[in-house]
């Protein structure tokens, strides 16, 4: 009733938070968990319904579990810290003070218990503008929880929706589809805020003001990779959406079933693996983009599966702290890589096909022998989770880049690093070996790509020229050719003899995230956060195609008509 209800367990609800007319105290809690948590995204729905279960154990009275009269029951969201856990645990022990002892105090311990251990599964995070330092938020979401959800609770706490944000930690600019993990944030991280505005006002002689909004531009390209023939050209967008490309016509050839993060072809150019947004690994044909495996074994979100140098097997890295190996053909699973202990970020094989080397959260890399399983080397030196490893041409060495800003080489044979290669400003965009291996390229937080020689770890060409910092950087097939993608819109083609820039490949008007060559050197491919994938002539830096992405209501209609 209004005036409060007894609940099974002998508990009564306060009169304003009580049951409503013909509901249920079942119901009521699922109520009050709404109302009070709905205003906060904690990515944790676990939580909602364990706190409000305990919220029906305490009363205005002067029961032991009781809470005073002048308490809000919001303060139980733990917007700002875990203080009010502690309040809960004072409680506790104020009943048992007072005798109180039955299966209801018991069954409070349990589900406090519950809530204790999902609380240390999520990250605080506070956001504060970048120029003024001043505190916007701070929110609880768990390690999995994209950036994207945090822009979401920072625009909730404005109460606005014409801007754009962009976050910063340590002076990377983090993408929206990476998750809290991935980006290197930790409980108690303190992220920088970039906040622009999306309208435009216009005064005119003419006596008339105007107040407008673009329209929604095309998402991101995330990827763009060409098949090894150079027939075809995959591309996945921000909103899941990957489609085949025919090179020589710019046409569209088919798009791949389910929302798509990321994808590359198999050697005959016939297949794609990838990940999509429900967290499993998947096999498609590159020629109707149907899928034709999904690989089922792993305990949690899959974040990235290749292929092996011969196409028959493939290997997926996950966040259940394991990387697993895969018939191609048949989809089943031959091996469990079993040793990291956190999410296993990256996975590489070496030419030959017998090693797989795997990148952690853990801070480690593992070397594996592909047809037994066994770990045979364990790469430590890092502080932070690396998120890229890769062998060297000769399978002699291994490159890693991890969160904590450097660039690490190791030998295959016994495992222990032989270099630590300096970063701009601590932060690595990209690194790889050249096609000879003799060199390592890095494109960091600064305007220039730098080359290092493996043997001696000294910088011997320094690539400048771009008027922002350089996002990804790769070598020509040869190893005679740079080309470097830059946010501040370009991709340029250097000399690997001279240094010298030798193109600047101009027409994307947002950052360019990736770059690569074509594996006969003719073709550059550009991929941009203006929604578009380009194909440039390597020779004359000629854009030969412009690969537009679906747009968010494109995409709606085409699922409605679905």
């Amino acid at each position: 009733s209004p005036s409060g209800s007894k609940l099974a367990h002998g508990f009564r609800l306060p009169t304003r938070h009580g049951l409503e007319e013909g509901e249920t105290a079942c119901s009521a809690e699922r109520r009050l968990a709404s109302v009070r948590w709905h205003r906060h995204s904690y990515g944790a729905e676990r939580m909602s319904s364990i706190l409000g279960w305990i919220s029906g154990f305490f009363t205005y009275d002067a029961d032991p579990l009781s809470v005073d009269s002048d308490d809000d029951f919001d303060s139980f969201e733990f917007r700002k810290h875990g203080s009010h856990l502690e309040q809960l645990r004072l409680r506790i022990e104020r009943a048992e003070a007072a005798g109180v002892e039955d299966e209801s105090l018991d069954t409070l311990r349990c589900k406090l218990e519950e809530l204790e251990e999902e609380v240390q599964k999520e990250l605080s995070v506070t956001v504060a503008h970048a120029m003024s330092g001043t505190v916007v938020c701070t929110t609880r979401l768990r390690p999995t929880d994209r950036v994207a959800c945090l822009r979401d609770a920072v625009l909730q706490e404005l109460g606005e929706t014409g801007v754009a944000l962009r976050f910063i930690l340590e002076c990377q600019i983090l993408d929206h589809y990476m998750t809290l993990s991935e980006a290197g944030i930790q409980d108690g991280e303190v992220v920088s805020l970039i906040q622009t505005p999306l309208r435009c006002c216009t005064a005119s002689f003419d006596g008339t003001f105007a107040s407008m909004a673009p329209t929604e531009r095309n998402g991101p390209v995330l990827v763009a990779n060409l098949s090894p023939d150079c027939r075809t050209l995959l591309t996945v967008s921000s909103h899941g959406l990957a489609k085949i490309w025919d090179v020589e016509s710019g046409g569209q050839l088919c798009e791949l079933s389910g929302q798509v993060v990321n994808g590359e072809f198999s050697g005959r150019s016939n297949l794609i693996v990838g990940t999509t947004e429900d967290g499993s690994a998947r096999v498609w044909c590159a020629d109707t983009g149907a899928c034709l495996q999904i690989l089922f074994g792993h305990a949690d979100d899959v974040k990235r599966a290749v292929f092996s140098p011969d196409g028959q097997l493939i290997v997926t890295s996950s966040c259940d702290s394991t990387a697993c190996l895969w018939n191609a053909s048949t989809g089943q699973r031959t091996r469990a890589l079993v040793g990291h202990s956190d999410a296993v970020k990256f996975a590489a094989f070496s030419n030959s096909g017998e090693l797989v080397v795997t990148a952690s959260a853990d801070a480690t890399a593992r070397i594996w022998n592909v047809t037994t399983g066994d770990c045979l080397q364990v790469l430590k030196g890092h502080d932070k989770g690396i998120n890229f490893v890769a062998f060297s041409p000769d399978g002699r060495r291994i490159l890693s880049a991890s969160l904590d800003g450097t660039v690490r080489l190791w030998r295959v044979e016994d495992g222990e690093c032989s270099l630590v290669l300096p970063v701009d400003n601590n932060v690595v965009n990209s690194a790889t070996f050249s096609p000879n291996g003799r060199e390592v390229l890095i494109a960091s937080a600064s305007q220039s790509v730098r080359l290092f020689s493996v043997e001696s770890g000294k910088c011997t060409m320094t690539f400048a020229g771009h008027e922002d910092w350089a996002r990804a950087a790769a070598f020509s097939p040869d190893g005679d050719l740079v080309a470097s993608a830059s946010y501040d819109g370009t991709v340029r083609v250097w000399t690997v003899a001279t240094g010298d820039c030798v193109r600047v490949l101009s027409g994307h008007s947002d950052w360019v995230r990736a770059v690569a060559f074509s594996s006969d050197g003719s073709l550059v491919t550009s991929a941009s956060y203006d929604g578009t994938a380009r194909l440039w002539c390597a020779l004359t830096g000629e854009c030969l195609q412009t690969l537009m992405s679906h747009d968010k209501a494109t995409r709606a209609a085409s699922e409605t008509s679905d």
